[in-house]
């Protein structure tokens, strides 16, 4: 195995994350981001940017044949995702957390980064003899290895977004104040005084009531639903039809599409989501009270335990285990064990700007988690690779 080459991929893509977010803090040091400017990107990022990222990611790569033959991806990312909430408020009542530190910790160990240093690590595996471990028998090559291992990726992709912009997004909520639960607490009373005489009824007729249950009902769900909205989460879900419906999918990704314009149009958009995200995490970083650093260090450190340790370790031997009950496919088992590992999202900073909550220590734990990147990240790599080796007759 090509140790040095798979080494220097892992470096390159940590270096590259790290490099991007200096800049951003530099341009934050000396005011050319300013506090203000940063908002307005964060705005920008979360209702225009990643919108577009998202769907032309997703849509592209996502169709109805993919979500019911691979279904050991979606089984397994939603076995992890569980995992992943129970070591997150198991670390609240070890570190004595409270109730929205709890969730800050849940949301860090949830949702990884499975987009871009996935994909960043499969381009730098696939120019190493390490390629060789991944092919599923002697008839296959690696193109076509590489091209289902970015299918089984788009989908976890494509998971990992709905329920981030969702219920991530709900855990990160800021709690509401007691003074605000008074309201709630309190039974609502209708104002208004109806004019009655000796024929009206002492009791409301159940007819009456009966027709305001469906319409409440129908607005409590619709309520609910609209609360968990947001551009990212919308684009997904659009993502998502698009894929599936073969007719939509062809206006905009078959070869004469005649949405192509549109298409390219997202494309060209979203090509600037992530160097713009990284530049906005840097810019954070620059601004973030360095009391909070100290505070913070004990859940952020759980957190990359978590992230770099357990979770790598769950998913190795969860895979190999069970490897008999799906197709014997070493490419397919390598993106189930990284879809297990790796740091927090570098997309969780939107996800904390977008709620307005927790943004500084978003934004120490992906700084740190991606200094630490490269060594950790070629260790995981590089065994999991032997260990799939070692394992596919």
């Amino acid at each position: 195995m090509d140790y040095y080459s798979l080494f220097f991929a892992s470096a390159q893509s940590s270096a590259e994350v790290l490099l991007v977010a200096i800049t951003g803090y530099l341009a934050a040091k000396y005011e050319i981001i300013t506090p203000s400017i940063q908002k307005g990107i964060g705005n920008l990022l979360i209702k225009v940017l990643l919108p577009c990222l998202l769907f032309s990611e997703t849509a592209a790569d996502i169709d109805l044949s993919n979500l019911t033959q691979l279904w050991p991806v979606p089984v397994f990312y939603g076995i992890f995702i569980i995992i992943s909430g129970l070591l997150g408020v198991f670390g609240g009542k070890l570190l004595d957390l409270s109730s929205a530190e709890t969730k800050f910790v849940i949301v860090g160990i949830m949702f990884n980064n499975i987009t871009s240093l996935l994909l960043g690590l499969l381009d730098g595996i696939g120019n190493t003899m390490a390629m060789q471990i991944l092919l599923q028998n002697e008839e296959d090559n690696p193109a076509e290895s590489m091209k289902r291992g970015k299918s089984y990726v788009m989908l976890a992709v494509l998971l990992n977004t709905l329920l981030k912009w969702s219920f991530g997004a709900f855990l990160l909520r800021k709690e509401p104040s007691d003074c605000h639960l008074d309201s709630g607490l309190l039974p609502n009373h209708n104002d208004q005084i109806t004019p009655s005489n000796e024929r009206t009824p002492l009791l409301p007729s159940k007819k009456n009531n009966n027709q305001f249950i469906i319409p409440q009902i129908l607005t409590k769900i619709y309520n609910v639903a609209y609360g968990f909205m947001n551009p990212p989460l919308m684009a997904s879900i659009a993502a998502l039809f698009v894929g599936i419906i073969t007719p939509l999918k062809n206006l905009f990704f078959s070869d004469q599409a005649p949405l192509f314009v549109i298409r390219h149009t997202m494309e060209f958009i979203g090509s600037i989501t992530i160097p713009l995200m990284l530049i906005s995490l840097g810019a954070q970083l620059q601004n973030l009270p360095r009391s909070k650093a100290k505070k913070m260090f004990t859940s952020i450190s759980y957190v990359m335990s978590c992230r770099y340790l357990i979770m790598p370790i769950i998913g190795g031997i969860m895979i190999i285990s069970t490897k008999s009950l799906y197709i014997s496919d070493p490419m397919l088992w390598f993106i189930l064990m990284m879809t297990a590992s790796g740091p927090t999202a570098i997309s969780c900073i939107n996800l904390v700007q977008l709620t307005g909550n927790f943004e500084e220590e978003m934004a120490v734990l992906l700084f740190y988690s991606y200094i630490c990147l490269a060594p950790i990240i070629t260790i995981t790599v590089i065994s999991f690779l032997t260990i799939i080796n070692a394992n596919h007759i």
